[in-house]
């Protein structure tokens, strides 16, 4: 078949093509010696490199032609996290890109290669299943969420004592690195660690959960799976909970929580609201900032001697939420009031702690504890006032009585704070009840009293409580709080 009139026009006008002549080992290690310097500076200059580092640029392409395993050598392991140095840091911000590529969670799963696989009946599940299951990427199986961590942990030519031995976190990042993974099984293996920690023989369960990185990696596979981005898993409370308390671990790591609280608290990213379930009451929703700083809030108060850390916190929350939130916002009145809810839920559960459950702790920082006790001090609403009465009663230095005092003998404003509750309170459940927390005030006030010599006042007051709540008040004080969600 002969071409036609225009094909032959326009190859008429196209130039010749000629093909490359054969090059000889020499010619072709000089060409890519040549193409590899010129894109190495070509780098720098766009990175912005100074001279005084060309020629050590000549030096390491050469290198890296004449000797690959050494690049190879140089590169970091799939244990290595992000931002980790080695052991020869290297300055190029291509060498740190390439460097974060190969410690992405996603790519870099290693630890497991050399062990037999798990079986098919934990690692699959039956068809459909992927559609219901929360968070799971399209996948051949997925990890069947009805079964334990343990199964998971377990291969059939395994004994108990090796079984026993599997490190939770080498599970995790098995399914990170086949897409399998969701944050209800990053919950699991987070909550598996965190049993490790508490029954280890550390003197302090925080200082292991440190040692281990698992909040590191797990923040690692949130950036890079995108929930990070923004902020979805946060509607997952269990995991948000067991993930902060890692973190909080990591001084390093904290500064993530604060951003994740501003975020939220500025309305940018994640759900404005969770839904949480207490033990002893239904389902509730709460602000999605408020529960992410009392997650942080109780991660510092879990396993301490004092509370101090937990002050801090809550006064650092009191600063600089106040800023950021204005600094985002127009309306100054509105933002005044999403700041204050976010506040009072941990605010209010750090001073139950403080009352109620401190008695076995060392005594606060007085500083701190003022500085804590304050937050609130512009807040009139009954429930706040009872609150601030049973602080000052358990001052650690300065232990006052009188307002406590007041608000008992005060009928009209024992009578509101029975009728009222805040919305941003959290419901019963994870709360006493009003009349609970006021007999528990009132018999720490009658036993100060005593202590301090004041006995008729003590007796006067014993007796008010009785008339107003039921004779058998400590036996009531005592089951509240024995059905207290903790």
């Amino acid at each position: 078949m002969l071409p036609s009139r225009p094909y032959s026009s326009l190859k008429g006008m196209l130039p010749k093509i000629h093909h490359p002549l054969p090059l000889n080992e020499k010619s072709r290690k000089k060409l890519l010696d040549t193409l590899t310097t010129s894109f190495r500076k070509h780098l720098d200059r766009e990175h912005g490199l100074g001279d005084d580092h060309a020629e050590s640029a000549v030096a390491a392409a050469k290198k890296t032609v004449t000797q690959p395993s050494t690049r190879a050598a140089d590169a970091p392991t799939a244990a290595t996290p992000i931002g980790t140095p080695s052991s020869s840091p290297r300055h190029r911000p291509t060498d740190r890109h390439l460097r974060a590529i190969l410690s992405n969670p996603l790519f870099t799963y290693d630890q497991l290669a050399s062990r037999p696989n798990l079986p098919p009946s934990v690692t699959r599940a039956a068809p459909g299943a992927a559609a219901n299951a929360p968070n799971t990427p399209n996948a051949p199986g997925i990890l069947t969420a009805a079964a334990p961590l343990s199964s998971a942990l377990a291969h059939p030519s395994t004994t108990n004592a090796e079984t026993a031995q599997r490190d939770p976190m080498d599970i995790f990042d098995w399914a990170v690195a086949r897409g399998l993974m969701t944050t209800k099984r990053a919950a699991g293996c987070l909550l598996a660690k965190r049993r490790e920690a508490v029954q280890s023989s550390h003197a302090l369960a925080k200082t292991f959960m440190a040692d281990t990185g698992a909040g590191l990696r797990v923040l690692q596979w949130l950036r890079a799976s995108g929930l990070e981005r923004d902020l979805s898993f946060v509607a997952d409370t269990q995991f948000t909970s067991v993930l902060v308390q890692f973190l909080a671990a990591e001084p390093a790591m904290e500064a993530v929580v604060w951003q994740w609280i501003a975020r939220l608290q500025q309305n940018q990213d994640g759900p404005a609201q969770v839904e949480v379930r207490a033990r002893n009451a239904p389902a509730y929703r709460v602000g999605s900032a408020a529960f992410v700083l009392d997650a942080l809030v109780k991660a510092k108060a879990g396993g301490a001697d004092t509370l101090d850390d937990a002050y801090r916190t809550m006064s650092q929350a009191a600063a600089d939420l106040p800023a950021a939130a204005t600094a985002s916002s127009a309306s100054t009145a509105s933002t005044a009031a999403a700041v204050q809810n976010t506040i009072v839920w941990p605010w209010f559960e750090l001073s139950w702690m403080s009352t109620l459950k401190a008695w076995n702790l060392a005594d606060p920082s007085p500083a701190l504890y003022d500085g804590f006790a304050r937050i609130m001090d512009s807040d009139p609403r009954p429930s706040v006032l009872i609150e601030r009465a049973h602080l000052d009663l358990r001052h650690p230095t300065k232990p006052s009585p009188a307002p406590a005092q007041a608000l008992l003998d005060n009928d009209t404003l024992l009578t509101s704070v029975l009728r009222h509750r805040m919305p941003a309170e959290p419901p019963m459940g994870r709360r006493p009840a009003h009349a609970a927390r006021i007999v528990s005030m009132g018999l720490d006030t009658v036993r100060h009293l005593a202590f301090v010599g004041q006995s008729d006042e003590a007796q006067r007051i014993l007796h008010r409580l009785q008339r107003k709540f039921g004779e058998n008040i400590e036996q009531r004080q005592v089951r509240a709080w024995g059905t207290l969600a903790t």
